[in-house]
């Protein structure tokens, strides 16, 4: 991947100053000293690095390859058919006002999958979509799909409901170095552990979300041989794989455990940002190209 960032011609440090998300200028800051700088903070919405860099992405992919800055690509998405799972944040916050904006989390323990709370909050599993096919032009999520329990019947499932010349914009943590990895399976609603447990930080869940998948370098080949073309479209490289926890096991697991105690997982889970791109062919404006 390393080749990626370079070519790419992404700024590692944004020294700029302007955050793409909001519009303003901003300093971009690590959560507390030695935090992934995946995770720096815009210091106006409080968006992350990783969502910056996808919203990049999605400023050229609507409003043309020179397009950086959100708020000037809105008006080029507003035909557009937009799903994102995830009802809250930064992103949400400016995807919102389109007219075609469809929003979810995943709160089972709140209401069934495909209906909406009493304060209007729709629950969605990717798993099990309740949209019908071809519904979105472009579908977003951010860091989710490592804690589907199938994440591969979940990657279908977005594939259904995009629409012909649809994307799926997404990322997850990527542990460079390492083909994909399961690290939980299920059977008949039953937890196998196949490596010891790890768990992100959860906005919704206070004791943070179980990882079921470590994705690889190889995820881009994975989801190619299920016939959905992904590219990466950022790669930036602020850590070696040496700099970075890996698959997480063994000595590492002990560090890891370590590290939660302290309360400094943060610190320990460093990644590089990485956004990918899963491009449904078809539609009447598709050209096929990167524009990324």
């Amino acid at each position: 991947m390393d080749k990626e960032a370079k070519c790419r011609g992404w700024d590692v440090f944004e020294d700029d100053g302007m955050c793409c998300v909001c519009g303003q200028k901003a300093v971009f800051a690590p959560i507390k000293p030695g935090h992934s700088l995946r995770e720096t903070r815009c210091s106006s919405c409080r968006s992350s690095r990783r969502t910056r860099d996808l919203v990049r992405v999605l400023a050229r992919l609507s409003a043309g390859p020179k397009a950086r800055l959100l708020p000037e690509a809105l008006d080029a998405m507003r035909d557009w058919r937009v799903f994102e799972a995830q009802a809250a944040g930064p992103l949400h916050e400016r995807l919102r006002c389109l007219p075609h904006y469809v929003c979810s989390e995943y709160v089972p323990e709140l209401t069934r999958p495909g209906s909406c709370t009493q304060a209007g909050l729709r629950c969605e599993d990717l798993e099990h979509l309740s949209f019908p096919d071809a519904s979105f032009d472009l579908v977003v999520t951010q860091d989710i799909f490592e804690h589907v329990t199938d994440p591969w019947r979940a990657f279908d499932e977005v594939w259904r409901v995009l629409a012909p010349g649809g994307r799926h914009v997404f990322t997850v943590p990527v542990n460079e170095g390492h083909c994909t990895t399961p690290r939980v399976r299920f059977e008949n609603g039953t937890r196998h552990d196949l490596l010891p447990p790890v768990h992100h930080g959860d906005p919704v869940r206070h004791g943070g979300s179980l990882v079921i998948t470590d994705y690889g370098d190889d995820l881009p080949q994975l989801l190619n041989r299920r016939g959905q073309p992904t590219d990466i479209a950022v790669h930036v490289a602020f850590y070696k794989p040496s700099e970075m926890p890996g698959i997480i096991e063994g000595d590492t697991h002990a560090l890891y455990e370590a590290a939660y105690k302290a309360g400094e997982k943060a610190g320990f889970l460093r990644y590089n940002s990485v956004v990918f791109v899963t491009h449904k062919p078809g539609g009447k404006e598709d050209t096929g190209g990167k524009p990324f």
